[in-house]
């Protein structure tokens, strides 16, 4: 329990209400701990673990005690393999946001996910970076974030597209919460399926293909997301952007870069990082984010 605690120290130096990872046991860096993190939200301490833990009560106990000199006065525990929130102490709030560069994102605990990823920080500040005057497909755009740092960076227009009228709903809530709703369209379709309608508002400057490894029914990352490679040279304007992420461990940078190769003439200019809280032991069981241009 002191690793996890010594981790948590270090990482809380300069808290503010910016969301960030006090612990990443999922990156396999610390031994016999590789089912938790620790998030620090605001004025909230959220642990996850991903299976039943023996050390529940002395983790509680010591992070309890460490939220006692902590800028946190809440401490939430989820169980992510059955779902279950616990409120440790404190008080959950109706509303609770992650903030990420200024960005708010609502969020619900009580969901699988909250609607928030911290570790694609780094590749959101990219497109805000690239986004004055462009016109944006955001596939797979869940809460929107890529679309919100999109709008913030000048974009002229933002499509986003997701198979869940739930998370494309709170992307229409985070756009109203920060003042940027206009030029904002929420598409809800099946990607796989909707390239036509697709093509009808192509070109597009950028285009940010962010899928989930396995989404029972309607997506699985080895099998189908070459299908949608193959069709962004119909989609990308001369000269654009495609930022293409991966997150599994069991691939890496080779198999985006060989889709690529095989069913298009992009060239690979960037890849970025994850953020430094993100650890991981073997850089390909991380989030991999690359940049293509057209």
């Amino acid at each position: 329990m002191q690793t996890v605690l010594k981790i948590i120290k270090e990482n809380s130096k300069n808290l503010n209400s910016e969301f960030k990872r006090l612990f990443h046991g999922r990156g396999k860096c610390f031994e016999g701990f590789e089912d938790i993190t620790v998030d620090s939200i605001n004025n909230i301490l959220f642990v996850q673990v991903y299976k039943e833990i023996g050390y529940k009560d002395k983790l509680l106990s010591a992070l309890q005690e460490y939220i006692k000199t902590s800028p946190h006065d809440t401490l939430l525990f989820k169980s992510r393999y059955d779902n279950k929130l616990e409120v440790v102490s404190g008080k959950l709030e109706e509303e609770n946001f992650a903030v990420e560069n200024g960005m708010k994102f609502l969020l619900d605990f009580t969901n699988q996910n909250i609607g928030y990823f911290g570790d694609m920080k780094n590749g959101r500040a990219f497109v805000e970076s690239v986004a004055e005057g462009k016109k944006v497909l955001n596939l797979f755009a869940y809460s929107c974030g890529f679309s919100l740092f999109a709008k913030r960076g000048g974009a002229s227009r933002v499509i986003n597209v997701d198979m869940s009228k739930g998370a494309l709903a709170r992307g229409m809530k985070n756009h109203t919460i920060n003042g940027l709703a206009k030029g904002v369209s929420y598409w809800h379709l099946d990607i796989l399926k909707s390239f036509p309608k697709l093509k009808r508002e192509a070109p597009y400057d950028i285009i940010i293909l962010d899928p989930p490894t396995f989404q029972r029914g309607s997506f699985e990352i080895e099998k189908d997301y070459e299908k949608i490679v193959k069709k962004l040279p119909s989609l990308l304007a001369e000269d654009g952007l495609v930022i293409s992420a991966l997150n599994t461990p069991y691939l890496d940078y080779g198999f985006l870069d060989d889709l690529y190769k095989k069913h298009t003439d992009f060239v690979k200019i960037k890849e970025i990082e994850p953020v430094r809280e993100y650890c991981n032991k073997e850089p390909k069981e991380g989030l991999k984010i690359a940049v293509y241009r057209g």
